[in-house]
């Protein structure tokens, strides 16, 4: 469809189309329309679409008509109206009909957000000190006494609440003298642990005994799950049944053998190094590239549309979903529980979704000015290896391998993976001086992706 086009930049990124379509075009909508809503139409004494015109007209009405034709047209006319200004827009367009009548061209107005243009300064300097952990022996034992932990028997004991115990209890929340019920447990399972129980109620539990029932008088925390409790004084009724201390496995050979990592302590002092340090390494390469992608946003200078900040915070939030889906928590009562709403939620979002958009629009612009690509083959064995790690997916192989935008997903995931890796080892070498040591004021930045999986250390932990 040949149409007529006047192009409008707009600030972030969006373009206003101003579209002429001919005559004969909108002529020819009208037609097909009525040949489409014809039939429908019961006039008395014809059978259905055979009376004359100008009745079955009036029946239809020319605003229905109308609606029909534009429907139609519409669609065809803005693709030819992008592929003529070579646009590829980015979000769903704003469309403002301004004429549509017989013997008229059909004049409307669209606008659109498009890709940003980046202006990229110079990356090829960019050099980070690459940081190297050392594992201390401290740190070896403190992992050997997690696991003496995790093989660690209760044993019950007949003398009053130390702390570290484990207790079974029955606990009523009382305030104002009133037994709160939904706040109270029998039989409940805990560990007098202060940093885990609410603040007070351990200290109150040191030295009861088996069979006793304390008042212990506490002050609720302001983030109380309940808000209408929160802040609260309230008393905890608390009967001990039973008193439990934990007892450690000997730190000796059998330790090793108990845990099944190696023949003896010597043994599991070292599997216990290595496997710290490569967690290190891992922490340490992902510090790395993060330094790295922070030089490259440093060096970029673009506006972003609402539109990709919009996409990436309903990404950010549908996979909230579905994580709170996984254990079983609806969305609208995790609302509930943390007092908040769906526009709290994603204004959360939103700096973090903004920060990755523009971090992915510099790693394509790099991208595209190194040559890098992604090739069908490497697309299908990222298809694979996501199906054959997930079993619900892998019954949808074979309309997943071949779906567009699955694909497209992997090939964008594939390319960011790519131009990190580029971009890492030549910033790998000796640092320059156009970038000082690396700052640790701030966490860690989420990567702009993980599509390229890495490879899992030698042993599950």
């Amino acid at each position: 469809m040949a149409v007529k086009v006047e192009t409008e930049r707009k600030p972030g990124s969006q373009v206003v189309l101003s579209v002429e379509v001919p005559v004969d075009q909108v002529s020819k909508s009208i037609e097909q329309a009525y040949s489409r809503l014809a039939p429908r139409v019961r006039i008395a004494g014809f059978r259905p679409g055979k009376a004359p015109r100008p009745m079955i007209e009036r029946q239809i009405g020319w605003s229905a008509l109308r609606q029909e034709a534009l429907d139609q047209l519409l669609p065809t006319a803005y693709n030819a109206a992008l592929d003529e200004a070579g646009l590829d827009p980015i979000d769903v367009p704003k469309v403002e009909v301004e004429q549509f009548d017989r013997d008229a061209p059909f004049r409307f107005k669209a606008t659109v957000s498009i890709k940003p243009e980046v202006t990229l300064k110079d990356y090829k300097d960019i050099r980070v000190p690459k940081p190297q952990t050392e594992v201390t022996d401290t740190e070896v034992n403190e992992a050997i006494e997690r696991l003496r932990l995790r093989f660690a028997e209760l044993h019950e004991v007949e003398r009053p609440v130390q702390k570290g115990d484990f207790l079974t209890a029955d606990l009523h929340m009382l305030k104002g003298g009133a037994t709160l019920v939904g706040e109270s447990q029998t039989d409940a399972q805990m560990e007098v642990d202060p940093e885990r129980l609410l603040t007070g109620l351990a200290e109150g539990l040191y030295g009861q005994v088996k069979g006793d029932t304390r008042d212990i008088r506490i002050t609720l925390p302001q983030d109380y799950p309940k808000a209408d409790l929160a802040g609260s004084n309230v008393v905890f009724r608390v009967t001990v049944k039973s008193i439990k201390e934990r007892t450690m496995p000997p730190l000796d050979d059998e330790l090793a053998k108990l845990i099944g990592r190696g023949q003896d302590l010597a043994e599991l002092r070292q599997e216990v190094r290595d496997d710290l340090q490569e967690a290190a390494a891992r922490a340490d390469q992902q510090r790395f590239e993060n330094d790295v992608l922070k030089a490259l946003g440093d060096r970029v200078d673009v506006e972003i549309p609402e539109a990709l900040i919009d996409r990436e915070v309903n990404r950010n939030v549908r996979e909230l979903e579905l994580r709170l889906q996984e254990q079983g928590i609806r969305f609208d009562r995790y609302l509930q529980y943390t007092n908040s709403n769906v526009d709290v939620v994603r204004s959360e979002r939103r700096p973090q979704a903004l920060q990755k958009v523009r971090l992915e629009l510099a790693l394509e612009a790099v991208a595209e000015r190194e040559g890098l690509n992604i090739s069908d083959a490497e697309v299908d064995d990222a298809v694979r290896q996501a199906l054959e790690e997930d079993q619900q997916l892998a019954r949808k192989a074979e309309d997943l391998q071949t779906a567009d935008p699955v694909r497209n997903y992997f090939r964008h995931q594939l390319l960011m993976r790519k131009t990190i890796d580029h971009l890492t080892a030549a910033a790998s070498s000796e640092a320059s001086d156009t970038m000082g040591a690396r700052s640790d004021e701030s966490e860690p930045q989420e990567p702009a992706t993980t599509g390229g999986r890495r490879s899992k250390s030698r042993k599950e932990r």
